[in-house]
Parts: structure tokens; sequence; C-alpha cells
């Protein structure tokens, strides 16, 4: 179970990671969500608080809503459960520590920009994750594409 947010600053920029092990794939577009798995007996808001502050250096406390659903079969990796939470405002000037080995970068990106940085999935769940912020709803999806 993948426990993920896409925190914002003020100015509605997203914050985005570039993954070490998808740069070492050859991906061209290696950056995601903050986030990760969910440990054995963890549960989703404590795995989030987790790996935020493993990811960024921040604690965030209580995550908020949960925003979007994701699931996604087994291709190339394992079949996965993602659900993201919406997390406190960052200030774009908020200092950001990123692991060593697992994460090589991080930036906020204008939402229109996306598709620069993020696989094409990474992209449909990113705007599904801004589209329930803005209509304050819950989306569910199947490999980043809504359940109808």
């Amino acid at each position: 179970m993948g426990c993920l947010a896409l925190p914002r600053n003020p100015e509605g920029h997203v914050l985005l990671v570039e993954k070490i092990y998808q740069k070492a794939e050859g991906n061209p577009r290696p950056w995601g969500m903050v986030g990760g798995s969910a440990n054995a007996n963890e549960t989703l808001h404590n795995a989030l608080c987790r790996e935020f502050e493993e990811e960024t250096g921040i604690v965030i406390g209580t995550p908020g809503r949960l925003l979007v659903f994701d699931y996604v079969p087994a291709r190339r990796y394992a079949e996965g459960y993602n659900f993201v939470f919406d997390t406190p405002v960052l200030a774009t000037d908020t200092k950001i520590t990123l692991p060593a080995g697992e994460l090589s970068d991080c930036r906020f990106v204008p939402p229109g920009e996306l598709d620069q940085y993020m696989s094409d999935h990474g992209v449909r769940r990113a705007r599904a994750v801004l589209k329930a912020m803005e209509e304050d709803t819950f989306i569910e999806l199947e490999d980043g594409h809504p359940v109808t």
C-alpha cells in the first residue's frame, strides 16, 4: 500500500521529488509524489507521516483528508493500492532534507508542467489529486484513470 502526498506552496505549485531508482532505470521523467509504502501493521496516516518526514525532513503531524485512491495492477512492479492524502501548504522557502541514496532532487512545479517531470500515470494521478482538492471531493482511480 502506497501512502502519498502532493504538497503545494502558496502559489499552487506542487512539490515533486526525483527518484534515484527511476533515473537508474533510464526513466526520462523520474519525478513523483512524496511518500512510499506502508510497513506491516502500520496505519495509512502513520505511514504517510513517516514517509513524508523521511523524504523531506518535515514533520506534518496528522495528514489531511484522503483525496485519491488509485489501484495499480501488476505490470512491471507489484500490484498496488495507493492512497493520496492532503497535507499542509508549505512555504516556498521551506527547508527540505532529501534522503541520500533514495531521492536526488526536489522542486515546486507549476501544475501545467507536470508532464515534463512525471510519467503519464503520475500526471493522471496528480491531476486527479489537484481536482479533488479544488472540488473538495474524493476520486477513485484505476491505473490513474477515473473509475466510472
